[in-house]
């Protein structure tokens, strides 16, 4: 028996994967369960296991390559003897190279008939990289001088192309551009983007482009956070947990969004889905970018429990290791720059998410209280919400609860 093995889809924004490394070789067997391969999505690193036992009769897609999902990118077979040529739609002597495949492939044709059809096209020499900023930029590749010659068109070949014809939209035909103004590659740095980046990209760009944001801000005075922090010190210390402000708040916000379910909701085409479960996402920066894990059932678990549930996905978070169900399925999210001196700022709604909730630093404000000019410790609070789901008073009463509770988070339990 032949068995195709795909790209899988392994989260809802998914759509490409790039193979970081194949675990096994051809020629080598594998045991179902066994890790075949590692691929690096738009959040993780993840290493996929074999479904089948067999034999590894050939890769079609090479290591450092990326493939829309459900793409055939090997192919396992009861023995070594056994035909995959019907498996892949060509007889096993005819097939390219692993590299091929990524560069006549069509997005949305099947790989089988990309691959038989290959012969029937002109198969133009061009690195993965290049044809991705040719398609980018809509150049012609056919037209490049790197055809003309049989060697392989590269990136610089691309550059080159486009920097050409910018100078002809942007420069009179009969003006001379000094060589100091031109356009070349030793003026500039490309950084590709990563998977991370183009995910971050697409779905924030669609978020404030669909979802219409507004924006309500309170200050908290935080004298309750603090004291309820150091007043937990030794507890957690004696179980091993180191209990920070933003573990207290992902639990004193779980509280408010039990009692205001509507902004733990999304809007569906022709219903609003209203969460019974508060899964808070808690945006983490990393390197290339930023990741949400999510706490699910906040409002059901300890402050101790999720200080350490928290901690444990953000280092997973920062090693790239966090699994599909870890960051996904959120219902509300958190984001706080207060660490970095923030004092305050407005985020943008993570769909299909309702609302955000931004906190920055806690700084030492002069107040007024009973007529008495004193100085206490403040947090600003902005609230990001989708107007289609949640309207002004329904907002400014969450916030409302939310700050009521940061001022006296003793509230929670009543």
């Amino acid at each position: 028996m032949v068995t195709i093995i795909e790209m899988p889809t392994l989260s809802p924004t998914m759509e490409k994967g790039k193979v970081v490394k194949w675990c096994k070789e051809e020629g080598e067997h594998v045991a179902k369960g066994e890790v075949l391969f590692e691929v690096e999505t738009d959040k993780a690193n993840v290493e996929i296991e074999s479904y089948v036992s067999g034999f590894l009769r050939k890769h079609l897609v090479e290591s450092g390559n990326e493939v829309p999902v459900n793409t055939p990118i090997a192919v396992i077979a009861d023995t070594m003897e056994e035909d995959i040529a019907a498996a892949v739609g060509t007889p096993l002597s005819e097939l390219p190279p692993p590299e091929e495949p990524k560069e006549i492939a069509v997005e949305g044709i099947p790989f089988q008939t990309a691959v038989s059809n290959a012969a029937k096209r002109k198969v133009i020499k061009i690195s993965p990289l290049a044809r991705k900023i040719a398609q980018e930029h809509d150049i012609d590749i056919e037209s490049l001088q790197g055809i003309a010659s049989g060697r392989r068109i590269t990136k610089k070949d691309i550059e080159r192309a486009i920097a050409e014809r910018s100078q002809k939209l942007a420069v009179p035909p009969e003006t001379e551009v000094s060589a100091a103004t031109q356009l070349t590659s030793e003026t500039y740095e490309d950084i590709e983007l990563t998977k991370m980046r183009k995910v971050i990209a697409q779905r924030l760009s669609e978020s404030k482009r669909i979802a219409p944001h507004f924006y309500i801000d309170m200050t908290a005075d935080a004298t309750g956070l603090t004291n309820l922090k150091e007043d937990l010190k030794n507890t957690s210390e004696r179980l091993g947990v180191k209990i920070t402000l933003n573990d207290i708040l992902i639990k004193l916000v779980a509280q408010a969004l039990r009692e205001f379910p509507m902004v733990n909701a999304s809007l569906l085409d022709d219903r609003i889905r209203v969460y019974k479960a508060i899964n808070i996402g808690v945006a983490v920066g990393i390197e290339e970018g930023l990741v949400v894990p999510v706490i699910r059932n906040a409002d059901q678990k300890t402050i101790s429990q999720i200080s350490l549930e928290i901690k444990e996905l953000t280092m997973k978070a920062r090693n790239k290791k966090l699994l599909p169900e870890e960051y996904s399925g959120g219902s509300f999210t958190i984001t706080n720059l207060g660490m970095f001196g923030v004092e305050t700022f407005h985020a943008i709604i993570n769909p299909p998410e309702s609302a955000i909730l931004a906190m920055g630093s806690i700084l030492p404000k002069v107040v007024v209280i009973d007529g008495e000019i004193t100085v206490r410790p403040c947090l600003k609070l902005s609230l990001s919400v989708d107007h289609r789901i949640v309207d002004g008073v329904l907002a400014a009463q969450f916030l409302g609860r939310v700050k009521e509770l940061f001022e006296s988070p003793f509230l929670m339990l009543v």
